[in-house]
Formats: C-alpha cells, sequence, structure tokens
C-alpha cells in the first residue's frame, strides 16, 4: 500500500497504513470474517506498515508474516482491519489451512485407482519429491498448483493419471504422465475417491476422461498468420467401459498387483464387485485354483 493513489482507492486517511488482503483461503475459518480487498492495519496490536513490515530490534524492521510465526495452531490473534472506510477488529482462531497438495501424507499408504492400465493417484509433495526429485523439475503447471492453487473444499484433491500401464486397451495413450484430470464423463473430479466412485459406477457407453494438456503443438494454418494448437489423442482419454474393465484384471495380473484401488478407496460394494468379476473370469479363476492347489501341496 505505498502507492498514494492505491491507498486513497481504499479509502485509508493520511494516517493509516497496512496491507491489502488480495485472496482469502476458502476453507480456512479465517474466510469467515475477512475478505478480499481488507486492508489490515494491524496484527495483535502491533501496527503494520505499508511496505509490509513491522518494528523488530532496535532500529531494525522486518516482515509481518514474523507476527504470525509466532504464533501456534489454536491461538487467538486481534486482527485490525479497514474495510470500505471503517475500521474493524476481530479476535481470530488460527488454524492450519488445507493445502491442495498436501506437505505430507502422514504415515498413510499412497493412494491409487486402476481402470484399464490407467494409474490415478492424489498429488502430494512427497509424491512430486519421488516423481522429479527437485521440486524446480516438476512440470510448470503442477508446480504453478504447488505453489498457488487454493482448495475450495476440505475434501479437494489435485488428482492425476500417474502412468498408463502399457495394454492393447490403452494404445495411444502411453505417453500420459502426470495429466491432470479435470473431468470424468463431464463430471468435475473432486478427489480420487470420487473419481473411483464415479468410474465404477458407470452405465454409460465410454469411459471419457478430460485431462489437462501439459504440451501444446502449434502450426500455421494455411496461408493466414493464425497459430492453432493441435491436440493429440493425449488431451483426453476414451474407453468403452465394459472392455475396459475386462481388461483391467489381465492387467493387475500381469503386473502382479494385488487389487485396482487402495484400501482407503475400498467399499463394501466394489470390494464385492471385484471379487464377483474375478470369479466370473475362467482365465482368472483357473490361475487362483492352481495357486490354492500348489499351496495345499507345500503344506
Amino acid at each position: 500500500m505505498e502507492n498514494p493513489d492505491l491507498r486513497m482507492s481504499m479509502g485509508m486517511g493520511p494516517d493509516q497504513k497496512g496491507v491489502r488482503i488480495r485472496r482469502m483461503e476458502p476453507t480456512s475459518p479465517e474466510s469467515q470474517l475477512l475478505k478480499p480487498s481488507d486492508v489490515i492495519l494491524s496484527f495483535d496490536g502491533v501496527n503494520i506498515a505499508n511496505d509490509g513490515t513491522v518494528p523488530f530490534r532496535h532500529g531494525e524492521r522486518i516482515g509481518f508474516s514474523y507476527l504470525v510465526s509466532q504464533k501456534y495452531i489454536g491461538d487467538n490473534a486481534v486482527v485490525k482491519v479497514l474495510r470500505n472506510s471503517e475500521t474493524l477488529e476481530f479476535n481470530i482462531k488460527l488454524a492450519k489451512h488445507k493445502e491442495l497438495i498436501p506437505s505430507h501424507i502422514e504415515g498413510k499408504r499412497p493412494s491409487y485407482y486402476i481402470i484399464a492400465g490407467f494409474v490415478f493417484t492424489a498429488v502430494s509433495l512427497p509424491y512430486l519429491r519421488s516423481e522429479f526429485g527437485n521440486l524446480f523439475d516438476v512440470p510448470i503447471k503442477l508446480l504453478d498448483k504447488h505453489l498457488h492453487a487454493m482448495a475450495q473444499s476440505i475434501d479437494e484433491q489435485l488428482v492425476v493419471v500417474s502412468q498408463v500401464l502399457v495394454a492393447d486397451i490403452n494404445i495411444g495413450y502411453e505417453d500420459i504422465v502426470n495429466n491432470q484430470v479435470l473431468t470424468f464423463n463431464g463430471m468435475p473430479v473432486k478427489n480420487l475417491k470420487s473419481l473411483a466412485s464415479m468410474v465404477e459406477n458407470c452405465d454409460d457407453e465410454y469411459l471419457k476422461l478430460a485431462l489437462e494438456y501439459n504440451q501444446d503443438y502449434a502450426c500455421m494454418l494455411s496461408n493466414f498468420p493464425l497459430m492453432a494448437e493441435l491436440h493429440t489423442s493425449c488431451a483426453d482419454g476414451v474407453l468403452q467401459t465394459k472392455t475396459a474393465r475386462a481388461a483391467t484384471l489381465d492387467i493387475l495380473m500381469t503386473h502382479c498387483i494385488s487389487s485396482a484401488m487402495s484400501d482407503d478407496l475400498m467399499t463394501k460394494e466394489n470390494t464385492l464387485e471385484e471379487v464377483q468379476s474375478t470369479l466370473d473370469d475362467p482365465k482368472t479363476r483357473d490361475t487362483i485354483l492352481e495357486e490354492v492347489q500348489e499351496t495345499k501341496e507345500i503344506f
């Protein structure tokens, strides 16, 4: 708020100083009290300068985030703001904000879901480090979401196609790696569990995935000075529902994967479905019986 015209447009008096709120985390408790374009004048009684600094040691100043860093989750803080030329004061209980890409998974096993060789997972910081090592090697669209995107709800996740386990059914899609899944059959993908549920309960003829495209191909069209993006089949995934489900069992067996989804995505219904589909497949059933027979012979 160092520009005088900006301060005047916000209704600030000549003696008022502070910093303007650009946006609020939708999932944070503070969003119920503070609003974008509010000007924070002070935090816990400490006035904030127009350059965002507060007094520190003798003759020194430091960014006002220092004051926030001295607090713990659950602590209260008195925040004075200017809104529409009116000074307001709020007693706010501080809480941890919901990260769209969480910093850790708290010791849990990573979640995954597989259909027709498409391996879906929810992005986390440990996942990005495992995939790319240095964060600066992360694809720009994922990195931008990690640094700047905000979750719109508590249960929102960023779901990607981690990789494609190559098989006849997914020819042409094998180069899809770490592309975000935007919609499934036209419905927004909120999190991994919602995607798994939509796929498992899908009665449509086709499974249609809209993916965020990570690469653009440009060409000159005819003699017109116009650049056009050419999207290959990798921008979207379309699979026939019946054959996709049938192929999933073979792909899981080929790669020695015990289940098409992680335990946290399991429900009673889809567990029974998976068992039934396994027993209905003669090839899979015979393989299981052979393994059982071998086990009996050992003991």
